[in-house]
């Protein structure tokens, strides 16, 4: 992981953790996948963030992703004098197969996904940010078999323990739950990632009773998007639930 905080940091600071996207195997982590400028300036605000790997599909299929992306907030509470993170203000923030990853560090329980890297520690989010995320990985044999990404995450023969292992990677299936809040955004014009599966999670979280909130972004399709007004409502969503009175 690759951590920044400010110079003159002192105590611990509200932490932000990224996840990239790329289809949980693309091996070229080129800037395209990190939103340095942003990141950057979230450190000028006040913010310690972590850009984070994990394994890929091709080296480890699912839940290996899940796991890792855990054990990593695991090891930021663990370390956390050190690297400037208050333990108790932690959010999530990731992009497509990483939209995906960080609604499960946020949505899943403690026990869940859970390997034995610092054990000790908790891998809890208090909030979480995905962008046009993956949200319903269940899907029948012939999708299944049309999708190579999906074939790497579930290189999985058999139908039944192969559907059940993608109801496990689907974080719509856990949004029932108490959940932290959540800031959704799409384009309405992506065509890898349906817009609908930001809509339908927003409405299951919404219907439980937990705090999501989704922009759609006009024209968008699936990638970053352009423009200061998202980023400035991403800051504020940041602040207003990391950040203490006065920081």
């Amino acid at each position: 992981m690759d951590i920044v905080y400010p110079a003159r940091a002192e105590g611990g600071l509200p932490t932000v953790v990224w996840v990239h996207g790329g289809g949980w195997s693309d091996e070229k982590l080129t800037r395209r996948y990190l939103p340095s400028v942003e990141l950057a300036e979230l450190s000028g605000r006040g913010y310690t963030t972590v850009s984070i790997d994990y394994r890929l599909s091709q080296a480890a299929p699912f839940p290996a992703q899940i796991e890792d992306c855990k054990a990593a907030v695991r090891f930021l509470r663990a370390n956390a004098q050190k690297y400037h993170v208050d333990p108790e203000r932690i959010a999530a923030w990731g992009e497509s197969a990483g939209g995906h990853l960080v609604e499960l560090m946020a949505y899943t329980a403690e026990e869940e996904f859970r390997n034995d890297c610092y054990p000790s520690f908790s891998a809890s989010i208090l909030a979480v940010i995905p962008w046009y995320a993956p949200d319903d990985l269940r899907m029948d044999e012939e999708k299944w078999n049309g999708q190579e990404a999906y074939k790497r995450m579930f290189p999985i023969d058999e139908e039944e323990e192969r559907l059940k292992m993608m109801e496990l990677a689907s974080p719509i299936i856990y949004a029932g739950r108490k959940n932290p809040p959540t800031l959704l955004m799409h384009g309405d014009a992506d065509r890898l990632v349906s817009p609908e599966c930001s809509k339908n999670m927003c409405k299951a979280l919404k219907d439980a009773g937990n705090d999501a909130e989704l922009i759609l972004v006009p024209g968008q399709g699936h990638g970053f998007f352009d423009g200061k007004e998202y980023y400035d409502r991403i800051f504020g969503f940041l602040d207003e639930k990391l950040k203490v009175h006065g920081e």
